[in-house]
């Protein structure tokens, strides 16, 4: 247990901090069928795939910034965009003119075309699937999870228990009306929110928080049903999240989520830091970060104290499961 502690230290520390891992070339491939998706792998040898689901923010980012980092660690590692918020003239030009510029009806069950996409590729070995979502990502996770039982692996930072309405520059005048996922060709049953469209009238001084708590407290009934069924994911489970969360209750949801697998038999992996916010995936480098709550330095210590817990978990429930 000590030398493998060990190992798992010294991996940390060159991933975050540079060195010999660092030199090993990543080498990027296009999936065929999704725009601007991309394998990174190190090497052509089967690895277990781990799919990035980024959040609100949507585009490439997370995944431009994680692959690699995946990669290194041993994972065929794949960006996956799926949205690229489009506000038309209120907004810049978005980056991916190909893709959904609403957060509507997002396509859960591409996750399942995605990986028959992978199936054959350089680098990837589709018999052992995780997942790597935060925010809006760990939503989407957790909805992929409780319909494919051959997902292994999930890790969800932020998360939240309900499906929620999804958002665009169409919702303006129709708000409540539209979900932010779909499966099968059907919207998923939502949680409408309170005031978006004044939280996006006043810009960074919304509240995001209560827009999310005032939704769910006007629709009580609307939220059992868009609560989403954790129980019916066999796989494991790791979730993070910050008391101080200014997006969203994550913490709350954390606890919900532990409990509904915890009544069916299942076991969850919580790391939940009470001062932390919203910005809690990577390193523990300090940065300032709008609305994800807490404190900076608060975020920092969460995050520096998450990312051995989700390497070795990810070694635990993906690398090992072929020797289990």
């Amino acid at each position: 247990m000590l030398h493998r502690l060990t190992g798992l230290l010294t991996l940390i520390a060159t991933l975050l901090l540079g060195g010999p891992a660092l030199a090993q070339e990543v080498t990027q491939r296009p999936i065929g069928g999704f725009p601007h998706a991309v394998l990174y792998t190190v090497g052509d040898e089967p690895k277990p795939v781990v799919v990035i689901l980024h959040g609100a923010d949507g585009n490439d980012e997370a995944g431009v910034r994680f692959g690699p980092i995946l990669a290194r660690m041993g994972y065929a590692a794949v960006g996956l965009p799926y949205y690229s918020p489009n506000w038309g003239e209120y907004g810049p030009p978005p980056k991916f003119p190909d893709l959904p510029g609403s957060f509507i009806d997002i396509r859960v069950d591409q996750i399942a075309e995605l990986r028959e996409a992978l199936r054959g590729m350089p680098g990837a070995d589709v018999e052992r699937f995780g997942l790597f979502g935060a925010s809006k990502g760990a939503e989407f996770a957790l909805i992929a999870g409780s319909r494919y039982p051959w997902i292994d692996s999930i890790v969800a930072y932020t998360p939240t228990d309900v499906v929620w309405e999804g958002w665009g520059l169409e919702m303006v005048e129709a708000e409540g009306t539209r979900s932010s996922f779909s499966f099968g060709g059907q919207p998923l049953p939502f949680v409408p929110y309170r005031g978006f469209v004044e939280g996006l009238l006043a810009g960074p001084a919304a509240d995001l928080r209560a827009i999310h708590e005032n939704g769910r407290a006007d629709h009580p009934e609307t939220a059992v049903a868009a609560r989403i069924p954790v129980e019916n994911y066999p796989g494991a489970l790791l979730l993070i999240a910050g008391g101080q969360d200014a997006q969203w209750n994550s913490a709350r949801a954390v606890r919900a989520i532990s409990a509904d697998r915890a009544a069916a038999g299942l076991r969850t992996e919580t790391a939940v830091y009470p001062d932390a916010g919203h910005d809690l995936v990577g390193d523990g480098e300090v940065r300032r970060v709008e609305r994800s709550g807490g404190t900076p330095e608060a975020d920092a210590a969460a995050r520096a104290d998450a990312w051995p817990k989700v390497v070795d978990f990810m070694d635990r429930t993906l690398n090992q499961i072929r020797t289990n």
